[in-house]
């Protein structure tokens, strides 16, 4: 058997098993570090080839092939991140870089030119254009400040495009790397981010000031003329100097609501939290407790009390929540431009362009109704690795498209062209990225092995009160029981209700627990109470040891219970009844072995043991 060739491990009825496959369940199923030894993989594989042969079981079954079924592992497959988009820069290495830029901080200036994602490329072309412009009259002198307030689209072109201070993980990625990348002083090459082309100017960069934790006293300017504001702030200061209540100071005259009553304390913040006008005072003072003098900003005035300085953690500590951004960002993703310039590069990709821009401007002069579709509904829109995309297709997603612009068309065109670019990825996937195909295997068999697991274990000892009684009878030596007592338990919220059980209740020998307390009990009383047999050892609770005897009740009223043991047990072998549940699950079990001992004789399985061996050999080097 050719199996080396293959790097088949194992074949059930000729079917491979790959070593790929084998070592990537082995090694999920796991622990890092764990050594790998011959008898290990031996016994691994052995469980695998009894789960896939589970499976191949639920296969014969038509497992998988309802509609239910589908839309249970499409639901799944739609919630997986898709390799594809994967920034092919690691996880490690990104949270390594957030950590590095997380010890010092930019203060930068940008202009934007807004772009939609989806604009045509002329559009584009002339949004990037227009950009270059302005970054040349930049890098040759121009005012930096004056090309922001008559240029960028973005809100903080008013302040001559200034962002202030901010560090890593407060900027869309690309215009972080750009902010980080451009030295002191210089103009950054052209960003695009998913709200146009920016251009940065970096105007300093400092070592991180860390967190800090302060307490304020503020004063708004709403209402208050700047002299007014300046006399009491500066009242209020002297106040504190001479050995005033800093918290009754506060609560009389701070206009911060959200902090009056807690002496106007703050949260720990870092650059880019708070104005950079409030956090420039709270990092010159240097020693918590002290109070800088009085600032007045362009909102109010503050009075601000260091309270405690936060070193940054160690990257260790620091490692989830740079994770947790990563993920949340999208800075491991590829942007949606960048993916399909790569899948088109990768799958290869071909099209005649001037035909498409003919078309587009077509249908843009005449309407999509009016336009004669039968010499292009046949031909090739674009071709994409062995797929090739029909104008059909094309005329299809646009609907009945009449009076449309060409700036729009283009837009439409490069949302279908993305679609089917990545709907041909996906058809891929599974193969071209082999962990995701193994995880989209996994998850799949995984259903599978549940519903025939189903079929032929759980649902047939649930069902088969026969056979279970036939097992427990068999095995009853497996069951060994100890003396213990069959106890009723009655609780109740209400401690009166259960004094009542106990001075009320006489045993009745003719009817069940439960009847002859209903009977004995006022109607109110009794639907208070909640009531279960359970089944307890000598040793279970204190009361018991001075109480075990049949048709004893007493109560335990700070657990607002009341006990009442119904027989003892003597020791021995458990009753069925006592012990179902586990005798059950035994059950389960023992049907399992004796399916997975039949499916290995239906079907012919083959080991290939000397790869086994290299296996181990291998990661013992």
């Amino acid at each position: 058997m050719a199996f080396q060739e293959s790097q088949s491990i194992a074949k059930l009825n000729g079917v491979s098993i790959s070593k790929a496959e084998f070592l990537y369940a082995f090694n999920k199923n796991h622990k890092a570090n764990t050594p790998v030894v011959y008898d290990s993989l031996e016994k691994y594989l052995n469980q695998y080839i009894d789960f896939k042969l589970k499976v191949l079981a639920a296969k014969k079954a038509g497992i998988g092939n309802s509609e239910t079924f589908q839309n249970e592992y499409n639901g799944y497959v739609s919630q997986i991140q898709k390799p594809y988009l994967q920034n092919p820069v690691s996880e490690e290495s990104l949270i390594l870089e957030v950590y590095d830029r997380l010890k010092y901080e930019v203060n930068a200036s940008h202009i934007l030119v807004r772009i939609a994602n989806e604009s045509n490329p002329m559009d584009t072309l002339a949004a990037y254009q227009k950009t270059d412009s302005l970054r040349r009259l930049a890098l040759n002198g121009a005012d930096f400040a004056l090309l922001a307030i008559n240029n960028s689209q973005d809100g903080s072109a008013k302040n001559g495009g200034s962002l202030g201070w901010f560090t890593a993980m407060s900027m869309v990625y690309p215009f972080e790397n750009g902010a980080y990348e451009t030295p002191v002083g210089g103009i950054s090459k052209i960003i695009r981010s998913q709200f146009g082309y920016h251009i940065i100017k970096v105007n300093d960069k400092r070592l991180a000031k860390g967190r800090v934790k302060t307490s304020h006293i503020f004063l708004t300017k709403n209402g208050r003329s700047r002299e007014s504001g300046n006399q009491l702030i500066k009242t209020i200061y002297d106040s504190i100097q001479n050995g005033g209540d800093w918290k009754a100071l506060c609560k009389q005259y701070t206009d911060d609501s959200q902090t009056r009553l807690n002496g106007g304390s703050l949260p720990y913040v870092g650059t880019g939290e708070l104005p950079d006008e409030f956090l420039k005072v709270a990092y010159s003072i240097e020693t918590p407790g002290d109070i800088a003098p009085p600032l007045e900003a362009s909102y109010g005035w503050h009075i601000i009390r260091l309270d405690a300085i936060e070193k940054m953690p160690s990257l260790e500590e620091m490692r989830t929540k740079i994770s947790e951004n990563i993920r949340r960002s999208g800075r491991n993703q590829l942007s949606p431009e960048v993916l399909v310039n790569k899948l088109k590069n990768e799958n290869g990709f071909e099209q005649d362009l001037p035909k498409l821009q003919n078309t587009i401007a077509q249908i843009a002069a005449v309407g999509l109704p009016n336009l004669d579709l039968a010499s292009l509904n046949n031909q090739t829109v674009f071709k994409i690795g062995a797929k090739e995309i029909p104008y059909s297709e094309f005329f299809r997603s646009l609907g009945n498209a009449n009076q449309i612009t060409v700036t729009s068309l283009w837009n439409r065109y490069k949302l279908f062209e993305r679609e089917q670019i990545i709907l041909y990825e996906d058809s891929l996937a599974p193969e071209k990225y082999s962990e995701y195909g193994f995880l989209l295997n996994e998850y799949k068999e995984g259903l599978m092995l549940f519903e025939i697991m189903e079929k032929e274990v759980w649902n047939k000892a649930a069902e088969d009160s026969i056979g279970l009684n036939s097992y427990f009878n068999s095995n009853k030596k497996n069951y060994v029981a100890p003396e213990r007592a069959s106890v009723w338990v009655i609780e109740s919220a209400n401690s009166e209700s259960l004094e009542k059980v106990v001075d009320t209740f006489k045993w009745d020998q003719s009817t069940s627990f439960e009847n002859a307390l209903k009977a004995q009990l006022e109607p109110e009383v009794f639907s208070a109470l909640k009531i279960a047999k359970r089944t307890y050892q000598r040793e279970d609770l204190p009361n018991f040891a001075q109480n075990w005897k049949e048709q004893v009740l007493f109560s335990q009223l700070s657990e607002k219970r009341v006990y009442a043991i119904e027989e003892i047990i003597p020791k021995g072998l458990y009753r069925l009844e006592e012990i179902k549940g586990l005798v059950m699950a035994d059950y389960q079990d023992w049907l399992e072995k004796e399916w997975v001992k039949s499916l290995r004789k239906a079907n012919r399985i083959e080991i290939d043991t000397k790869l086994l061996k290299q296996i181990a050999s291998d990661e013992k080097r």
